[in-house]
């Protein structure tokens, strides 16, 4: 059914500048649907082949890759470079857990645990063995701005760059002082992971992981625990899982995980789970099997670079997509620019016209300035349905007397802009099913998102 998040505001007559001695009350509307209201597509849509040999290869690039490769094309992985230390020295514009900017000291512990003159000083091909962040700096403390700022402070912390799920192949290229923080290339991002999280692997370790085939689990809840080990972890959508058919029981299969053992060198481990948790090959791109895949990930919080093992935006595309073995960037802006590119109109009804003649669902990607959605269907009322996880939307309103007050006294998450309105953001926080046209109808308060799209790209086309 679809569901209806109403959140009033009131003001009082100090602060909301009420007229005539009466309370204002402002209504924000977000709608949102259940998966029962989307367009799925049937059987008939096949992903092409190319594009699942694509994600393996891309996958797999720290390893199939030299070290010399992988070097000579750094610049071409998303995320900062090693020097980028040396600019986090100089900027005082970082702001702390303790809602205070970084002191000078603090910066100065994190560069000097980095010696770049000797860049790159650990060659050796990884694995992550445990759900981890990958950083722009080696720390785990955030780096937010200005909490006073509407929508930032918690969760835009932008040290942090992506997620990477356990089981991901890296490069390793540089190892901080301490030995606790290691510069890697991953399959999506460059950066620093810590090395409590990652194992090192050899040319055996490799073609064991790799003789067999992969799947894909359908839920962030299969548990994996080895009958003796005391280590266990839960997948991820978008986890690839080595895998062997178990001959004693086809409603089971075999699936890989690594571990570390006391030299920091890669072991595998051996779970058995249900056959019908993960995706093989040939899973069919239908209602029956992408409903259910749906329904796992509405409703999660929404996670800022993959922030507390979450998603954002463009993560939930990628682990939906890469559920069917479909390579998807990892960074928004880079996800629009795949697939067949359409010239996007500036009219919101022209907009409106080309997603519904030209979208196909599950596989085209709408895009504004700093977010993605996945287009599924068209609503019940004729508006075309998105797939999102979104953290807010934007608010606008005048009110001088509010606007004096906070020259004076700054309330987090609110600011007033060059143009005398307030900036603020009415929060959703999750992954959710609307229109494009969510933010309509608030009073100007907030925009539709319809007048904020400004591209599409199609995946593939279907024949």
């Amino acid at each position: 059914m679809r569901t209806l998040l109403i959140i009033l505001i009131f003001g009082c007559s100090l602060f909301l500048g009420c007229r005539n001695g009466q309370k204002e009350e402002l209504i924000i509307e977000v709608k949102t649907f259940a998966p029962d209201y989307l367009e799925y597509p049937n059987n008939q849509v096949q992903i092409p082949d190319s594009l699942q040999n694509e994600f393996i290869e891309n996958f797999f690039v720290p390893w199939e890759s030299t070290p010399e490769k992988l070097l000579a094309s750094l610049d071409t992985f998303p995320g900062r470079e090693i020097t980028y230390l040396e600019k986090y020295l100089d900027d005082d514009e970082w702001y702390g857990e303790n809602k205070k900017p970084h002191a000078s000291w603090q910066r100065e512990e994190i560069v000097n645990n980095i010696n770049t003159d000797n860049f790159p000083n650990f060659l050796q091909k990884g694995i992550v063995i445990a759900h981890t962040d990958l950083r722009r700096i080696p720390t785990n403390r955030p780096g937010f701005d200005k909490y006073s700022k509407a929508g930032e402070g918690y969760p835009f912390d932008y040290f942090q760059e992506t997620n990477l799920w356990a089981n991901t192949p890296l490069m390793m290229l540089h190892i901080s002082n301490d030995k606790q923080w290691c510069y890697v290339i991953s399959p999506y991002y460059k950066g620093w992971v810590s090395m409590h999280d990652v194992a090192l692997v050899d040319e055996d370790f490799i073609e064991q992981w790799s003789k067999d085939g992969f799947c894909m689990p359908l839920s962030d809840r299969v548990n994996l625990a080895n009958t003796v080990s005391n280590y266990a972890i839960n997948t991820k959508m978008g986890m690839v899982l080595p895998y062997e058919k178990n001959s004693n029981n086809p409603h089971q299969i075999s699936v890989y995980y690594a571990n570390a053992d006391e030299n920091q060198n890669a072991q595998i481990l051996m779970a058995e789970i249900a056959r019908n948790s993960v995706a093989l090959n040939g899973f069919a791109f239908n209602e029956a099997n992408i409903k259910p895949l749906v329904s796992n990930l509405i409703g999660r919080p929404y996670g800022w670079g993959g922030n507390l093992e979450n998603r954002d935006c463009s993560s939930l595309i990628r682990d939906l997509l890469g559920t069917y073995r479909v390579w998807v960037p990892r960074d928004s802006k880079d996800q629009i620019e795949i697939g067949h590119k359409y010239e996007f109109p500036n009219m919101a009804e022209e907009k409106v016209k080309l997603i519904k003649e030209k979208g196909v669902p599950f596989l085209t990607i709408l895009r504004k300035k700093g977010h993605n959605m996945l287009y599924v269907g068209i609503s019940p009322t004729g508006e075309p349905l998105i797939l999102h996880a979104i953290w807010g939307l934007k608010t606008s309103y005048s009110n001088t007397q509010l606007a004096n007050f906070l020259d004076t006294y700054p309330i987090e998450g609110i600011h007033k802009d060059e143009d005398g309105k307030l900036k603020g953001r009415h929060i959703i926080g999750e992954a959710v099913i609307t229109t494009i046209n969510i933010g309509a109808g608030n009073n100007d308060v907030t925009t539709p998102l319809i007048d904020e799209i400004y591209a599409m790209t199609n995946i593939f086309e279907l024949d």
